[in-house]
């Protein structure tokens, strides 16, 4: 008998308990969590790179022919690097360049 009280004890205790275990204490789902925004943040950061990189190319363009591209792909013939126009909106009236959201 005092067997089954210990275990009907412990069955309340662990009850009671069991809803002050939110996700924010679950290791496993915080673990996932940061693996998610570190992957959204490594992406964000390749693409800001990625701007950067385009905006130089653009400049070494106008250093070169006192002239914004026409488009993309005039600036991808002038260095050799493929891009790919669809992820960003370019001005070539004033060479700006922003990312698509």
């Amino acid at each position: 008998m005092k067997c089954i009280q210990s275990g009907v004890v412990m069955l309340i205790g662990m009850l009671i308990a069991l809803p002050s275990c939110t996700d924010e204490q679950n290791p496993a789902k915080q673990y996932g969590d940061t693996i998610t925004q570190t992957s959204k943040n490594a992406k964000t950061f390749e693409i800001k790179v990625n701007v950067q990189q385009v905006q130089k190319s653009i400049q070494e363009f106008y250093a070169a022919n006192n002239r914004y591209p026409a488009n993309l792909n005039e600036l991808s013939a002038f260095n050799g690097i493929t891009l790919r126009s669809d992820n960003y909106d370019y001005d070539s009236a004033t060479g700006a360049l922003t990312e698509k959201q």
